[in-house]
């Protein structure tokens, strides 16, 4: 190869892996996450155990004025789904547990308190949807909250062991995404070890089940309210693969769905989000970076965000809010010290649920 044609080479390599870094200010940092603690009886007890270095944050919803995060099940954290606002004057506030401490008492014959929360979503209407995994002898759930009523609970779906096996080694729920239709809202869930995609209808109060023989599911992201939308899934074979399916063909109880490939990820991504602006945000185990994809062009990954050395297996946990602002937490274990912080920055984009930007 010639000099000047290894130079374009070159160039084009470098412009291929060029960070397009999104401009994030931090909101906090913390050298140790703590709780509000209940006061009475059950203060002592729940101070004696907890340990911040097992907080792990793993998801993350937005709405109104709070940021809402699920916490990695352990003995050491007293709940695993917690609240932040998302200003304040402290610069390291404390973790609220929501709704309340009474929905997370860990008593194994309890099954009627949150357990182990995977992803949560909130909608426009102001309700946060939350998955619970369960425990052994607690089966999983899904818990809907209503946030512009004092929290209360709007709606606790039990999943029917045709659907969620009841038994704690047959299912591994990991992830739920929405979508929102004139009549109804629908949930897309991911079960780790079954080869299908769960639904569920809030307007039936019913799930179910369509199959996806050969393919089990890890994380989940819908494409905007418009026609031919589309699920997003990730692979669980840690393939880097990432594939679609059109959502049409979710809405048959007890059907089959073909979901088709559509390109192959650097890494193994592990948390996937899609803005109202068909972007399309990665963020993937040990990597110190974001990448994104035009969902609407071929695939192509940019990474749009990197940090030095953090160490850690999930760095980051991410979501959009209705105010065009992505926020973003980062756990860094480098160095031996453990710190978490909290960053946003202004996207020009919003959830997928709400209204797509008008075009120029």
């Amino acid at each position: 190869m010639s000099p000047f044609f290894a130079a374009i080479f070159l160039h084009a390599l470098c412009l291929a892996n060029a960070v397009n870094d999104i401009n994030f200010s931090t909101v906090y940092e913390w050298d140790k996450l703590d709780f509000v603690w209940p006061s009475g009886a059950n203060s002592s007890n729940n101070r004696q155990t907890f340990n911040p270095n097992y907080v792990h944050l793993r998801y993350m919803a937005v709405f109104g004025e709070r940021l809402f995060l699920s916490l990695d099940l352990k003995n050491e954290v007293p709940a695993t789904l917690v609240w932040l606002p998302k200003s304040g004057t402290s610069t390291a506030p404390k973790l609220h547990p929501f709704p309340s401490w009474n929905l997370h008492i860990k008593y194994r014959e309890k099954c009627d308190t949150i357990k182990v929360t995977q992803g949560i979503v909130a909608d426009p209407d102001g309700r946060l949807w939350v998955l619970d995994d369960g425990t052994d002898g607690c089966s999983s759930k899904l818990w809907i909250f209503d946030l512009n009523n004092n929290d209360t609970t709007d709606r606790v779906h039990q999943f029917p062991d045709a659907v969620v096996s009841h038994s704690i080694g047959g299912r591994r729920m990991y992830e739920i995404v929405l979508d929102k239709l004139p009549d109804d809202d629908l949930a897309y869930i991911a079960d780790y070890i079954a080869e299908h995609i769960i639904v569920y209808s809030r307007k039936t109060d019913k799930s179910w089940t369509v199959k996806t023989p050969g393919r089990s599911w890890f994380f989940l992201a819908v494409s905007p309210n418009r026609e031919a939308r589309q699920l997003y899934l990730s692979d669980r074979s840690y393939s880097n693969e990432l594939y679609s399916v059109f959502v049409s063909e979710l809405k048959n109880e007890g059907g089959t769905a073909g979901p088709k490939r559509i390109g192959k990820w650097r890494e193994y991504a592990y948390r996937i989000v899609i803005d109202n602006a068909n972007i399309l945000y990665a963020a993937f185990h040990y990597k110190t970076y974001l990448s994104k994809w035009n969902i609407s062009e071929p695939f192509r990954e940019q990474r749009v965000h990197e940090v030095a050395r953090l160490d850690c297996s999930w760095p980051f946990t991410f979501a959009l809010d209705a105010d065009d602002t992505l926020w973003m937490t980062e756990r860094n274990e480098s160095g031996g010290v453990l710190r978490h912080k909290l960053f946003k920055a202004a996207v020009g984009a919003r959830p997928h649920l709400l209204t797509a930007l008008p075009t120029a």
